[in-house]
């Protein structure tokens, strides 16, 4: 601690890379091992891609696809959570840990202001966390793109969360959340159980509202595989009277004639679907990072405001 009182600035921040430095290797080789595990995903998808679907002539190529589209669901999984769930445990316990034991009084006394102390405790791990994070996420997208579906399952909510901007804002949301809860509380294992709690709680609700962020599009005729990779709202019938009902369909009949006999019996006039295409996808993306963003800006005052009224 004697660095401090030579250069307050620079040396709290090294203090805190000190301190913190076994969990930053850590950090440092899951991303590695992330990286290379994506690599790998790429090879393996380039090899299934020729068979798309599962339609070559073999078994092998048949279970070659098989495997590389359970790996890249596994892939987009753990790095729509995993990273959220060590943000969270990391801003808890970082700060948590520090209070518990007395040693954030101890630097208080030592040149540091609170507010800088709290400063660097969040600077520090959100700018490894979010330099890992931007690097996964791109390589994921990366190796999604180029894979077998070519990208087709961009709505799926891990997916959605480890192949866009979301997944860092929520990386940055659970180390504000954890913050928050570690001054709330002063004791680290409370303040993991609230953090965790609090970023699935986010999570629900991006992905209970977020086809809501955006207006969605009307299409209407019949539906086709031109719309299979669309977010899907709502589907139903235009009755004659103009009304809109949802939920009719005529999925089982297979020719135009029927299709027709199915409107007739329903007295409907067309089909109607309410969908999200694909061009929404990245205005989606970015109103939902920055209202991630803003919740995460929103947790780390209400930290530094519990800060100042707790300090004597």
């Amino acid at each position: 601690m004697t660095t401090l009182s030579h250069s307050p600035r620079r040396g709290l921040t090294w203090a805190v890379l000190r301190l913190n430095l076994v969990p930053l290797w850590v950090w440092t080789v899951m991303v590695i091992a992330g990286a290379g595990g994506l690599i790998w995903l790429y090879e393996l998808g380039q090899e299934a891609a020729p068979y798309g679907a599962c339609g070559g002539t073999g078994m092998l190529q048949c279970a070659t696809e098989m495997r590389y589209g359970g790996s890249e669901l596994q892939s987009a999984q753990l790095l729509a959570w995993l990273p959220c769930g060590i943000a969270a445990c990391a801003g808890a316990a970082l700060i948590g840990r520090e209070l518990e034991d007395g040693t954030a009084t101890l630097a208080w006394t030592q040149s540091v202001s609170p507010v800088r102390w709290l400063a660097a405790k969040l600077a520090v791990p959100a700018v490894a966390l979010l330099g890992g994070m931007a690097a996964l996420t791109l390589m994921f997208r990366w190796v999604w793109v180029s894979g077998p579906d070519g990208g087709a399952n961009r709505w799926n909510s891990e997916y959605f969360h480890a192949a866009g901007s979301v997944g860092p804002a929520y990386v940055l949301l659970g180390l504000a959340l954890g913050a928050l809860a570690a001054l709330l509380t002063r004791r680290t294992l409370p303040a993991m159980g609230l953090t965790l709690v609090g970023i699935g709680l986010a999570y629900h609700l991006g992905d209970r509202f977020r086809s809501s962020l955006w207006p969605a599009s009307e299409v209407r005729g019949p539906w086709d595989s031109t719309l299979n990779h669309v977010d899907q709202l709502e589907r139903g019938m235009i009755m004659e009277s103009g009304e809109q009902v949802s939920g009719l369909d005529c999925n089982d009949q297979a020719v135009p004639g029927d299709l027709s006999t199915c409107l007739s019996d329903h007295g409907a006039v067309d089909f109607y679907a309410k969908i999200h295409p694909t061009s929404h996808y990245w205005p989606i993306q970015f109103v939902e990072t920055g209202i991630v963003l803003a919740l995460a800006a929103a947790a780390v005052a209400a930290a530094f405001l519990v800060l100042r009224r707790r300090l004597p």
